[in-house]
């Protein structure tokens, strides 16, 4: 078998390769969050030839005598993971279901999943497991919040460095998890084609486009490729069109909105200005949420999106206030790639673009991707067999590249999410610089929830409020870390 030459692939082999991890913005910035190191050099770590080899080059078709592997997760009808009977049909679920049936029938095995619709309770069933000496369940794919995360700190996974013919700095695999999310080399998690919501994940801007021409905004696909979509330019836009337009003296959920945002929109800021909110060294991390840099980050995102006159923020995510851009009575709205799929159906025509720059001097659009999706990628820790669990997985990872990513990016995303071809455009500027953020993954003593209220001017007085809880947050770090250095 041969893979196909993809253009659109290159740019997913880079997803998180601007991650959250690396310092900041473009070196020789004159901005507030200038940093000694680049995103741009880092970038050159990526791929940039075109794959054409073999799929299954150098891995073995092993019989392996009709074993049994049994995946847990996270799977939904709209959290998608494993197939569905009940959706055949559907382009992504028929190529979960093939590219499950190339696993099986190379390896002579039968792939189980176990699926929950609570991802908490997903992580749960691994922990049990353990926790009982029970080897009943090989992989779990779930949450990096809410699951992947309490997992690792509870020492529940194996270090998939360990793991026979995993691949995990290729295509395959995402190669800035390799890099970036391992404690001094272990790597207790990944992410990667196997998850169909890996692709789901990236945290994007939504207009709409009737409001925008009636208020002659120009050509936003334009602004955003000349490099000036930045905060600045959002507020500029979406100040003053917020009105009370049932004329009952307050502005809620049933008037008119210039902006909408939720509480992830405070990571998709602090992501978009290429901060990061730990510091790597060769003996030490260290959280830097309240670095120089930071603070002038959260101090005018406060003063541009935290007046609640002009912004309305769904911050908990449970208001549903999508439906005022979705009733066409807002003119932008964050919204992950998961959530605009959800519009489709929307009366007004909309577009789709990166969430803003911090400024024009950032060479690149970083683009949060939110870590509540189950995106993560781990293996218990109880795992007898690490040979044949990595040929399994390899092949699984191999596969799902070759079968599940066109599917879901070229023929789901490209061609029915995207309205029109400047947002088709616009999806692979967002999935070329994506990112997951090391602390909001981990939520180290709740200052990630801190941070991003304080991104969007939720909480006042951040410098303080993070210094009393920044001892607890340092020492919830150490733990994940020394519990790698001790099992080096």
């Amino acid at each position: 078998m041969k893979l196909q030459t993809r253009t659109t692939l290159f740019l997913l082999t880079a997803l998180l390769t601007a991650s959250s991890f690396l310092s900041c913005s473009d070196s020789g910035s004159t901005s507030a969050v200038d940093t000694t190191s680049s995103v741009d050099d880092a970038q050159t770590t990526a791929p940039v030839e075109e794959v054409t080899a073999d799929l299954y080059e150098g891995l073995e078709a092993k019989d392996l005598g009709g074993d049994i592997f049994h995946v847990v997760g996270q799977n939904t009808t709209s959290r998608q993971n494993f197939w569905f009977e009940d959706l055949e049909g559907n382009i992504v679920n028929d190529a979960i279901h093939d590219r499950d049936r190339a696993v099986e029938e190379r390896l002579n095995i039968k792939l189980e999943f176990t699926s929950h619709e609570d991802r908490q309770e997903a992580a749960s069933m691994l922990q049990r497991a353990v926790n009982a000496g029970d080897e009943t369940y090989d992989m779990i794919i779930t949450a990096l919040s809410q699951g992947i995360n309490t997992l690792t700190t509870g020492e529940m996974l194996f270090d998939l460095r360990e793991i026979p013919h995993l691949t995990l700095d290729s295509v395959y695999w995402n190669k800035s998890m390799y890099e970036n999310m391992h404690f001094f080399g272990k790597q207790y998690f990944t992410t990667g084609p196997i998850s169909a919501q890996l692709y789901q994940t990236p945290i994007v801007m939504m207009f709409n486009k009737r409001l925008a021409n009636d208020l002659d905004l120009g050509n936003l696909y334009q602004i955003v490729l000349d490099g000036a979509w930045t905060v600045d330019k959002l507020a500029e836009m979406s100040k003053d069109f917020s009105s009370d337009i049932n004329s009952d003296g307050k502005m809620d959920e049933n008037d008119q909105w210039g902006l909408v945002i939720d509480g992830t929109f405070g990571n998709a800021l602090y992501t978009g200005a290429g901060l990061d909110t730990v510091a790597r060294t060769d003996d030490s991390y260290t959280l830097t949420l309240d670095s120089a840099q930071s603070v002038a980050v959260i101090d005018k995102c406060t003063a541009l999106f935290g007046d609640r006159k002009q912004v309305i923020n769904d911050k908990e995510g449970s208001k549903g206030y999508n439906k005022i851009f979705r009733d066409g009575r807002a003119l932008f709205m964050d919204y992950t790639i998961l959530g605009t799929m959800s519009m489709r159906d929307m009366d007004d025509d909309f577009g789709i673009i990166p969430c803003p720059k911090f400024d024009e001097n950032q060479k690149q659009y970083y683009s949060a991707c939110n870590t509540w999706l189950p995106s993560g990628i781990g293996i218990p820790m109880l795992c007898s067999n690490p040979e044949d669990t990595g040929l399994i997985m390899e092949t699984m990872a191999r596969a799902s590249y070759d079968i599940m990513v066109p599917a879901i990016y070229e023929k789901t995303l490209h061609g029915k999410v995207a309205r029109d071809d400047e947002s088709s455009l616009m999806l692979d500027i967002i999935f070329e610089n994506a990112a997951f953020d090391f602390n909001t993954v981990f939520n180290f003593a709740d200052t990630s929830t801190l941070l991003r209220y304080a991104v969007t001017g939720d909480q006042d007085n951040f410098v303080s409020t993070y210094t009393k809880k920044q001892t607890a947050a340092q020492k919830a770090l150490d733990k994940v870390v020394a519990f790698a250095k001790e099992n080096g």
